[in-house]
C-alpha cells in the first residue's frame, strides 16, 4: 500500500511540474512573438546611386543564326547614370542595335537554362556597359521569348 502511495504522490508531483513548465514555455513563446510583432525590418538599401534611372528599351524582335526559322523576342531595359533624354535615346537605339547583332548571331541552345539566361543577361550587360562608356551600369532582360 505505501509503495501505491509514493506512486500517486510522485505522479501528482510530475504532472504538477509539467503543467508548470509547460506553463511556462507557453507565456515565454508569447511574449518572444509579440515582441517580433513590433519589430520594424530595416530599409532595404538601393545598390544604385540617386542618379540612377531605369529606361525602357523598345521591343526587338530578330531571327536566330540556327536555326534560321526561330525568333527572339526580347524586352530590355537599362540602369544608366543621369543622362539627358536626347541622350539616352541615341544610346537606347544603339545598344538596341548591338542586342539585335548579338541575337542574329547566336542559336538557341546558347539560351537553354538557367546558365544560358544567365549568359545572355552577362553578356548583353557587358556590351551595353563598353557601347556606353560605362553609363550603363546593367541591362535587365525583362522578358525574352523564342518561337
Amino acid at each position: 500500500m505505501r509503495s501505491i502511495i509514493a506512486i500517486a504522490i510522485l505522479t501528482l508531483v510530475a504532472v504538477g511540474t509539467g503543467a508548470l513548465t509547460g506553463l511556462h514555455l507557453f507565456v515565454t513563446v508569447k511574449r518572444v512573438v509579440d515582441a517580433e510583432k513590433n519589430v520594424t525590418p530595416p530599409p532595404l538599401a538601393s545598390t544604385y546611386a540617386g542618379t540612377a534611372r531605369l529606361r525602357k528599351l523598345s521591343p526587338i524582335v530578330t531571327n536566330l543564326a540556327a536555326p534560321a526559322d526561330n525568333w527572339a523576342r526580347v524586352e530590355a531595359s537599362m540602369v544608366t547614370e543621369s543622362l539627358n533624354e536626347e541622350e539616352a535615346n541615341i544610346l537606347a537605339a544603339r545598344i538596341s542595335q548591338d542586342i539585335v547583332a548579338y541575337l542574329r548571331s547566336a542559336s538557341v541552345s546558347q539560351f537553354a537554362g538557367v546558365r544560358g539566361l544567365q549568359h545572355l543577361r552577362d553578356e548583353l550587360t557587358e556590351r551595353a556597359n563598353v557601347r556606353s562608356s560605362g553609363k550603363v551600369r546593367e541591362l535587365i532582360i525583362e522578358t525574352l521569348v523564342i518561337q
